[in-house]
């Protein structure tokens, strides 16, 4: 098993109708929105020029969530007050104009993450699902969960992540890999620290601490062919966000209005979200998050069973031990255990 991760202080459905597609201004569209939730309330004075900003850019995707019949059980008692966010991200590598939007279908999802904020609000743990992980599909078979998103969008990705990890989706956010161009550069650049050394072209990427501009990020990010294995590819798609969160909560930023305007209009045009991520719901979730710090977000990976062959297709197994583990850990809010047990292995 690969993963990786940083630990915080604290350790057979229907489908739904006429929300199994969406398109966007260059959308097949990781997300971004739950940075754009963390930075909302201390901008407070510049709220309504970051408001029409956002709105202006941002795209909403219709009839996202499942029928009422077909979700997991909603989880009582305080358990009940954490929320999740679906962060989604794919790559349409800039094919996609704004003449093209009635012709736009989903892609295959490059990076699925589902973000936890704990119901005390005191952290945060993002974990990612390696996208050619073996699950069932919202049609009953069984498929890669990246297929989900291909076939049905938004809406069967949802449903698809539901059922695997047995707890409602509050929202969803989803980004183009284009985005990253423009936050970065937004943020003035950021550094990653890079585990596996590689090169892309004239571009050199040497292990340790490695400073990305808009250009660079996207190599980064996108980069699999030469470290070895989807795994290493996510692994540094965390460490990017987890740069770019730390960059964005850091005083630098937060005390530079234009700066997160900047950030703001960049990436919003690339940016879709369920209909209740408004401008309103952005502020007052980061109002509860307003004493997170960057290293209270931690990022991992899924536990899983290995890569495997299902036929001629290379998969990720989920093994019916570890899914219960996962899904008793999020409907626990003890996100922090999970966590720690991959770290451990």
């Amino acid at each position: 098993m690969t993963d990786s991760t940083t630990s915080p202080r604290r350790a057979s459905r229907r489908r739904r109708p006429d929300g199994r597609r969406w398109s966007g201004r260059r959308k097949a569209l990781t997300a971004f929105g739950v940075v754009l939730a963390l930075v909302g309330a201390t901008v407070g004075g510049y709220a309504l020029m970051l408001t029409s900003a956002y709105q202006q850019n941002v795209t909403t995707i219709p009839d996202v969530f499942p029928l009422e019949a077909d979700r997991p059980e909603r989880v009582e008692g305080p358990a009940g007050e954490a929320m999740n966010i679906l962060l989604i991200g794919s790559d349409t590598r800039g094919e996609l104009g704004s003449s093209d939007i009635e012709a736009v279908q989903p892609s295959l999802a490059d990076v699925i993450m589902v973000a936890h904020i704990s119901a005390d609000r005191e952290d945060v743990h993002v974990m990612s699902i390696p996208r050619d992980s073996w699950v069932e599909q919202p049609n009953g078979s069984m498929g890669k969960i990246n297929w989900s998103f291909a076939s049905d969008g938004a809406a069967g990705l949802v449903q698809t992540v539901e059922n695997l990890i047995d707890v409602r989706i509050d929202h969803v956010a989803a980004i183009d890999f284009e985005g990253f161009k423009g936050m970065t550069d937004a943020l003035g650049g950021v550094t990653v620290n890079n585990t596996t050394p590689f090169r892309n072209g004239k571009q050199n990427f040497p292990a340790g601490q490695v400073a990305l501009d808009g250009e660079r990020a996207l190599m980064f990010v996108r980069e699999r062919a030469k470290t070895g294995n989807d795994f290493t590819r996510q692994a540094q798609q965390q460490e990017f966000l987890r740069a770019v969160l730390a960059k964005t909560l850091s005083g630098q930023t937060l005390a530079d209005p234009a700066r997160v305007y900047g950030l703001v209009s960049s990436v919003s045009p690339f940016l879709a979200v369920d209909g209740g991520l408004t401008p309103p719901a952005i502020v007052a979730m980061a109002s509860e998050l307003r004493e997170l710090r960057a290293s209270d977000v931690a990022f991992f990976t899924m536990p899983n069973a290995g890569s495997s062959f299902v036929g001629d297709q290379a998969v990720v197994l989920l093994d019916d031990p570890t899914r219960k583990f996962v899904a008793e850990s999020f409907r626990n809010d003890d996100l922090g255990t999970l966590a720690a047990a991959v770290a451990a292995q």
